[in-house]
């Protein structure tokens, strides 16, 4: 049985700073002046910003909830627009757009992607003002308060890194283009927006509050869950933020600081075969731990997930582009995170289906009660290999990459020391494997599989992707070379440009 159930006092107030506009009146209203007394009550408060992260997705649209259910649900997302997943069929519908391009545009709807992702985000940042401008007014203990500080500066960060990703092509080359607007101060419906900005501004904002929250943590009591973000997981997010920066010694450093985290270490070769499931995984780092009452049955992402579970998946199968599957060599572990093309049924429905995934399964048959996973050890190793490899450290990357995948793979080392080294990427969608930047990019496809990174990295590799490759299993052949490509960019959502007098759709609308 599952320990720990948050009090869900969702702050939520106005975003858009309109009555009309991203309504975001909330489920469970606290009083403001009664939360920021203690450091107490303000923990309360920090821990309904993390249980929102799961949940139902009526806190983000109109309607459409079953695909909305908040953070892993948009990484579900964010892998079935790239290459390395396919969702075999429709089933119910759900997801089945994101996989065939049919969400960007839905500028008018307040159930789609456009407006579900833009909501939530601002909702979770508006939560993490309103902890800032009130955490230093608090009694209370000072290292429990610059914990609470600290994390309220590394959601919000979190959550300007996914808006200007989504809705704005990647870093390298568009510093001076439209970002996101920047809200620092809690909003309500007085509050007047703000204008787009520019990218540079928001990763400056972006950087500046995680830079703030690691130097608050080391003075700051430890993790208190691992649903809560510590020194180390703001390692870890500094060092995406930087890889996608293309700044090479800040990834390289923050990754290796993250990878520092006390008692926690890659997982063992029988850790890959328990389902991605549980924050018992020794290397796992930060994750929500649902149990029985805070499950959310259809809505959730294990029913989109896992195809024997009997929900949404089991007529909707997301299965691994055959190209990836092949890399994977046939004694490595890994292989078994998908049914093997060989030996399957192929049933109509169901999880017997070749390609199809069984990386993640629900951890009990009966209950959906299963954790959810947002950063995990195995990714600093590989966000560290690359970055080395950029800085031509060959030897320290090759060494990251063995730890990460040598111990899965007993043919790894031989298949390494005959890769040349080089930092020019050729792999595109099914290769070529030509060097050992292309191999840490392969392995990090592999590695991360479903973990909702897939068409951030198209997006700032600049690869666009092929489904359409000979041998291709993918249902929906979409093909995009376009490595400067709108398509997997969201359009801002129409009641942005209602209520915001300094957003101009004319010109501030993505193409």
């Amino acid at each position: 049985m599952k320990k720990i159930i948050y009090s869900v006092i969702l702050i939520f107030a106005l975003l858009s700073c309109r009555d009309d506009v991203l309504e975001t009146v909330p489920t469970n209203k606290a009083d403001e002046k009664t939360v920021f007394t203690t450091v107490e009550n303000a923990f309360t408060a920090l821990n309904g910003m993390y249980r929102a992260f799961f949940v139902d997705g009526s806190e983000w649209v109109e309607y459409f909830e079953d695909e909305n259910a908040g953070v892993a649900a948009l990484g579900l997302a964010v892998d079935l627009f790239g290459d390395d997943m396919s969702q075999n069929e429709g089933g119910s519908a759900w997801f089945w757009y994101d996989y065939n391009y049919w969400v960007r545009s839905e500028v008018n709807s307040t159930g789609d992607r456009p407006y579900a992702w833009w909501n939530m985000h601002y909702k979770f940042i508006n939560n993490a003002n309103f902890i800032l401008a009130n955490i230093d007014n608090t009694t209370g203990d000072d290292n429990d308060r610059n914990s609470i500080k600290a994390q309220a500066l590394a959601l919000r960060a979190s959550s300007y890194f996914n808006l200007i990703r989504l809705y704005q092509r990647t870093y390298i080359g568009h510093q001076s283009d439209p970002g996101v607007p920047l809200y620092t101060e809690p909003t309500n419906k007085d509050t007047e927006g703000k204008g787009r900005g520019t990218v540079e501004e928001v990763y400056t904002q972006i950087n500046s509050d995680l830079d703030e929250a690691i130097t608050l943590f080391q003075s700051a009591s430890s993790q208190y869950h691992i649903s809560h973000i510590d020194l180390y997981v703001a390692y870890g997010l500094k060092a995406r933020v930087a890889l996608t920066q293309e700044d090479w010694n800040t990834a390289a450093t923050n990754a290796s600081f993250a990878r520092g985290k006390p008692g926690v270490s890659l997982m063992s070769t029988a850790d890959v075969y328990t389902g991605f499931n549980s924050v018992s995984n020794q290397e796992w780092m930060w994750a929500s731990e649902v149990n029985d009452e805070q499950t959310l049955s259809w809505t959730g992402f294990w029913t989109h997930m896992d195809a024997g579970a009997g929900g949404y998946a089991q007529d909707s199968r997301k299965c691994v582009s055959r190209w990836l599957y092949d890399q994977i060599d046939a004694n490595d572990v890994r292989k078994d995170w998908f049914v093997d093309p060989n030996t399957s049924a192929d049933d109509a429905t169901g999880p017997d289906f070749r390609y199809n995934q069984i990386k993640f399964t629900i951890e009990q048959a009966g209950s959906w009660s299963s954790d959810l996973l947002y950063m995990r050890m195995a990714e600093m190793y590989l966000i560290e290999a690359e970055a080395r490899c950029m800085l031509t450290s060959y030897t320290t990357a090759r060494e990251l990459l063995d730890d990460v995948v040598g111990y899965k793979d007993p043919n790894f080392a031989a298949t390494l020391a005959a890769i040349p080294s080089g930092n020019t990427l050729s792999l595109g969608t099914a290769g070529p494997v030509n060097n050992l930047l292309d191999l840490i990019i392969l392995q990090r496809r592999i590695e991360l599989w479903g973990e909702g990174f897939r068409v951030f990295d198209i997006e700032r590799l600049k690869t666009g992707f092929d489904r359409a490759y000979a041998g291709s299993n993918h249902s929906i052949q979409l093909t995009i070379t376009d490595p400067e490509s709108w398509e997997w960019i969201m359009m801002i959502p129409q009641k942005e440009f209602d209520g915001n007098i300094n957003m101009n759709q004319a010109t501030d609308q993505n193409p």
